[in-house]
């Protein structure tokens, strides 16, 4: 296949419409199809045609490893012994820098890290699968939800599907919600009266 220029073309993508018409048209691969784009109709609120069929498995390893990675803090939070970390403050002895609490830090930047670059090419994969303009992986530098949310959303109103990622990403969430308000509640009925018992009378 080769396009209007002589250009030997091998992926799936858009190119330069052969028949010499303006615009692109879409080669999926095998053969030219007749969806056809003008960028410059690329204006707010305008969509590219859709490419990507109904049926289209977009729900990869990807976005589920994005969903997945909070269970990590979830663990690291679990093992986490709060109570004795906040003891510790009250503490002249104990030292200064906590290393259980500064490795789960680590951790949960290298967490974030990771969600940024898999959503990069989660997004790389959904434009590749015919995907027109996929939700923007930049969006995980706010929070990785927001990408998870936004992602589903948009592929299923495009190419169907269901939002399963979306509310296994919102239990996981809300159960380290309740970890960490256990952990919180139980380590303060201890904390506070100990910090009242240094006031002097």
């Amino acid at each position: 296949m080769t396009d209007s220029a002589g250009n030997t073309l091998h992926e799936k993508g858009w190119y330069p419409d052969p028949s010499g018409a303006p615009g692109l048209r879409w080669w999926d691969g095998a053969q030219w199809t007749e969806h056809q784009h003008d960028p410059s109709l690329e204006v707010y609120g305008v969509t590219p045609p859709l490419v990507a069929g109904s049926g289209t498995r977009v729900n990869n390893a990807l976005l589920w490893t994005i969903v997945l990675l909070p269970i990590l803090s979830l663990l690291a939070m679990s093992q986490f012994d709060m109570t004795t970390y906040l003891m510790n403050t009250l503490s002249t002895d104990a030292p200064m820098i906590d290393a259980t609490y500064t490795l789960i830090q680590i951790l949960s930047f290298g967490i974030y890290v990771a969600s940024i670059l898999l959503a990069f090419f989660d997004r790389r994969r959904l434009s590749r699968l015919g995907l027109a303009r996929p939700f923007h992986w930049a969006w995980t530098f706010l929070y990785s939800g927001i990408y998870v949310i936004g992602r589903s959303v948009i592929v299923r109103r495009r190419v169907g599907g269901t939002l399963t990622a979306v509310w296994v990403w919102v239990a996981i969430v809300l159960l380290g919600v309740i970890v960490s308000a256990t952990k919180i509640s139980t380590a303060m009925n201890m904390y506070i009266p100990a910090v009242m018992d240094t006031i002097p009378s």
